[in-house]
């Protein structure tokens, strides 16, 4: 960078980018102490502080003998505002976005499939268990803005630390650009909407 470099003009758009680097890390859903903390080093739990639980196979998050590590229920939002899917429009132009996950607890064996309807009702849950995994796995279906399903994840919350890594075919809300994330997006619209 050289000495002219400091005073050179900022462009719209290179502003416009930091305006939406600064609002994510505003309205990031931060990782707090869990309320379970006790309860989980009282009992048996994941202490590894890894992204992915080192007893864990398959694939990752998509099945219940390799659940998603998130520290408590009360870290669910905290994961669930990670996750990206990657939208493209329909209109012919090609543009694509990234858009945040709606998220239901369910059952392992509820009746939802890939594709299907979020449904009005919120459906009974319980949890589910892998010999090899320590603690109760929960189980979420992820919906589309739409409301349609992309995928059900398995997650077990008797973990120390909650997880950076997300299944695949879903997308980690700091490898996208700003520009690209919808949350943000439809952040601005609702701020300028006020």
């Amino acid at each position: 960078m050289g000495l002219f470099d400091l005073f050179k003009r900022k462009t719209v758009a290179e502003k416009n980018i930091e305006y939406l680097q600064r609002l994510r890390k505003k309205t990031i859903v931060q990782e707090k102490k869990s309320m379970m903390h006790e309860m989980i080093v009282g009992s048996f739990h994941d202490s590894s502080l890894l992204d992915e639980h080192p007893n864990g196979e398959g694939d990752f998050g998509l099945v219940k003998s390799n659940p998603i590590p998130i520290y408590g229920i009360d870290n669910i939002p905290t994961y669930m505002d990670k996750l990206r899917y990657k939208y493209t429009s329909k209109s012919g132009s090609g543009t694509s976005t990234y858009n945040p996950v709606d998220f239901v607890r369910t059952t392992d064996n509820d009746k939802y499939r890939v594709g299907s309807k979020k449904p009005d009702n919120t459906p009974v849950a319980s949890s589910t268990s892998s010999t090899n995994i320590e603690g109760h796995i929960d189980v979420y279906n992820l919906y589309s803005m739409g409301g349609e399903m992309l995928a059900k994840i398995y997650v077990n919350c008797y973990s120390l630390r909650t997880s950076n890594k997300v299944p695949s075919d879903f997308y980690h809300r700091d490898d996208i650009p700003v520009e690209k994330d919808s949350k943000l997006l439809l952040e601005v619209m609702k701020n300028k909407a006020r």
